[in-house]
């Protein structure tokens, strides 16, 4: 509750700041803003580096025995407890290859505990016996975006991109058979995005499909990311608020996230972010924006007596 106040009272004063000052954009145009992707890219050449840290928590036990795979031979039932108390570390490199084409490249590593125990293991009645498995959270990605309309003639600027995710997650579900190997996932996200220059503030919103090889197994089959975004520049500033439904880290949904923060225009082609989210934990990037191809002006026609 406390939160979603203190957003409340941010975004209050935002708007109040819109009233008070003349404002006017400087620096180039953002290709993220905080968690969420707009639609512009870096432009050729350019590239961007971004991180940040977010908390995840999770202790679940299963409803009933379920079956694991004893030393590779045979399986047995037992109750299966999952406990994971980690920071989610995002890392994000992206690379400008054409004036409309971004790639980006990555991980996401963690730090905390991670780890599935079984009680009374050998079976022989004693519930203190417990044997205990560490888990490894962690994954590559690799993904693209692409500039399909750029923003002319009151049109806004339409991307389309997608990410690749491989490596190992939470088994949040308690599905994995196989306890000593960790939980192998693989997943997807593909989204559409736009932009639009309001020239007070500039908004940005779009929508996805996420699914993973976890989700397919438990039957949830696919999230769809909803994303919306305003940046309000106040010279080399921005202040920046965004809210995505899901984002995913290394197979690890965070829903419902708001984040509040601001952008500083170190040159024309270079920005520095940062951000806090209502979920806890932070995103910092800087960014140096590549060439891009100028759209040409149509010209006035020669006067006319005729």
């Amino acid at each position: 509750m406390k939160t979603r106040f203190a957003f409340i009272v941010i975004i209050a004063l935002l708007f109040s700041f819109i009233l008070a000052y003349d404002i006017k954009a400087q620096g180039m145009t953002p290709v993220n803003i905080n968690l969420i992707p707009t639609a512009e890219t870096l432009g050729k050449g350019g590239y961007s580096f971004s991180s940040g840290m977010y908390p995840y928590s999770v202790d679940k036990d299963t409803v009933q025995p379920i079956k694991i795979d004893i030393g590779g031979f045979f399986k047995e039932s037992h109750n299966v407890n999952v406990k994971s108390d980690i920071w989610l570390i995002p890392v994000r490199i992206t690379y400008g290859i054409s004036d409309r084409l971004d790639f980006m490249f990555g991980g996401t590593y963690s730090t905390g505990d991670t780890e599935k125990s079984v009680s009374d293991y050998y079976e022989i009645g004693d519930k203190g016996k417990v044997r205990v498995y560490p888990q490894s959270v962690l994954d590559g990605a690799m993904g693209m975006k692409y500039n399909i309309q750029k923003a002319e003639d009151k049109k806004p600027s339409l991307a389309f991109g997608g990410e690749l995710q491989m490596g190992y997650t939470v088994d949040d579900a308690l599905i994995d058979e196989t306890l000593e190997d960790s939980f192998p996932f693989m997943a997807v996200l593909i989204y559409m995005s736009g932009s639009y220059d309001l020239n007070m503030i500039n908004i940005h919103g779009g929508f996805g499909m996420f699914v993973s090889s976890k989700s397919v197994q438990t039957n949830e089959r696919f999230n769809i990311p909803l994303q919306f975004g305003i940046e309000i520049p106040f010279g080399v500033f921005s202040a920046v608020v965004d809210f995505t439904s899901y984002r995913p880290y290394s197979g690890v949904g965070l829903k419902n996230i708001v984040s509040g923060g601001f952008r500083y225009d170190i040159t024309q082609n270079a920005s520095f972010n940062a951000s806090f989210a209502s979920v806890g934990g932070f995103t910092i990037g800087l960014t140096v924006g590549g060439k891009k191809r100028e759209v040409p002006k149509p010209s006035p026609s020669a006067p006319s007596l005729f």
